[in-house]
Order: structure tokens, then C-alpha cells, then sequence
């Protein structure tokens, strides 16, 4: 699939609004800190019970087998060339493993480790949520909770299809915003690890898409023959 060149000089190459759409996340995200525990307490009581069943099957789109099927027949129909199916399929990858890396960074209790341990004490807050820095493998999963790797996944391989397939944007934006939400209502993540993970995922899918376009065209042009 041929991707539209961007002349020298011209504005859209230094103009880049998917940095503002990542701004734009990760300060909703401190936002949702104000609803993080009352909406995960109801989600962890049942308060989605009707929709379990459902958000478990969409679940699948946020982890690699699914995402690399997708990829493969994608090519394999003819939808993209081999080089896009791989480069959809590692914006997806390299988003959730660069979410993987941040929760080594500092440790986040999951929703349902978190309520389980406070045993209906109401004196502590969203901020005891967080439970220090650099924790790297010792809290094992129950403190990798920020940010949400399914999330930052999803929005990877979203942002790459949405680039190939403008057409299903809408599609695409109600998978990830569906996956998010089954992050949220199995007690997985707290609304924020799920925008921060979005966060994630849009800005490092678009960097690695924008990458690969350079090498691209520089590859194109070493290859065309001389006059």
C-alpha cells in the first residue's frame, strides 16, 4: 500500500497531533485518579456483571495471537503488502511491551489485590495504591498495574490499522475503548492505568509507524535506478 509522500519543507512533517492526543491521555489520566477507587470497588462488585461474558471475548484483541492472525491474513488476502502486516502487527507489540517496561518502573496494586487487602478500610486512598519505586519483577503481577498493557496493545494495533484502513477508525477506536473497559470491570486496572496505557500505545505506535516511513522512502530511493 502506497503511503502519501509529505514534500520538504511542509508543515505536516514538523506538525505532529498525535503528541497532543498523548498529552491529552495522560492528563485525563491524573483526572481519573479523583474516580479510580469507587469505580473500581463497583466494577469489582459486579456492577458490569451483564456485560462480563462480552468484554471477555473482545479481551482477546489486546494480546499478540489474535493481533498477529489478524496480521496474517491481512496479508495472506491481500488486504497489505507483507512489510504493513509486519509493521501493524510490531506497533501493537512494541506498545504493550513498552508498558510491560514502565510497570517496572514504579508498582501500582491491582483493583482487586487492592480491595482484597484493605478489608473495607475506607481511610485510605488512591494514592496508597501506589506502592513505591523501581520494583521491578519482585511484586510480581499484583503490582503491575500501571500502566494497563492490554490497553497500550489494543491502541498500538489500532492506531496501525487506523493508518492503513482510515475507514475503520470508529471500528477500531470502540475495540480499543472495549478492551479497555474489560481491563476495568474484571478488577485487572483502575480507569487511569487504562488512559495511561492508551497514552502508551498511541504515542509509541505512531513514532514506529512514522520510523518505518522514513526508512522506507530513503530504501525506495536508494533503489531506484540511475538516470
Amino acid at each position: 500500500m502506497r503511503e502519501p509522500t509529505v514534500p520538504a519543507g511542509d508543515s505536516r512533517s514538523v506538525n505532529r497531533p498525535w503528541v497532543r492526543v498523548v498529552a491529552t491521555l495522560a492528563v485525563c489520566g491524573g483526572m481519573a485518579l479523583a474516580v479510580d477507587l469507587p469505580l473500581s470497588r463497583w466494577c469489582v462488585a459486579g456492577g458490569l456483571r451483564g456485560l462480563h461474558r462480552f468484554l471477555e471475548q473482545v479481551e482477546p484483541f489486546g494480546q499478540p495471537p489474535g493481533v498477529v492472525i489478524i496480521c496474517l491474513a491481512l496479508w495472506l488476502c491481500g488486504a497489505s503488502s507483507g512489510r504493513d502486516a509486519f509493521r501493524i502487527a510490531v506497533a501493537a507489540i512494541g506498545s504493550g511491551l513498552s508498558a510491560d517496561v514502565l510497570k517496572l518502573i514504579w508498582a501500582r496494586a491491582r483493583p482487586y489485590h487492592f480491595f482484597e487487602g484493605i478489608e473495607g478500610d475506607l481511610s485510605l486512598t488512591v494514592f496508597d495504591t501506589f506502592r513505591g519505586w523501581f520494583p521491578l519483577l519482585s511484586g510480581g503481577s499484583r503490582l503491575q498495574g500501571c500502566p494497563s498493557a492490554h490497553t497500550a496493545f489494543v491502541t498500538g494495533f489500532c492506531v496501525a490499522l487506523s493508518q492503513f484502513f482510515p475507514r475503520g477508525r470508529v471500528l477500531f477506536a470502540v475495540v480499543a475503548s472495549l478492551v479497555a473497559l474489560q481491563r476495568i470491570e474484571g478488577g485487572a486496572h483502575f480507569l487511569s492505568d487504562t488512559l495511561w496505557g492508551g497514552a502508551v500505545g498511541y504515542g509509541i505506535a505512531h513514532l514506529w509507524l512514522q520510523a518505518t516511513r522514513r526508512s522506507t522512502r530513503e530504501a525506495a530511493v536508494d533503489s531506484t535506478p540511475g538516470d
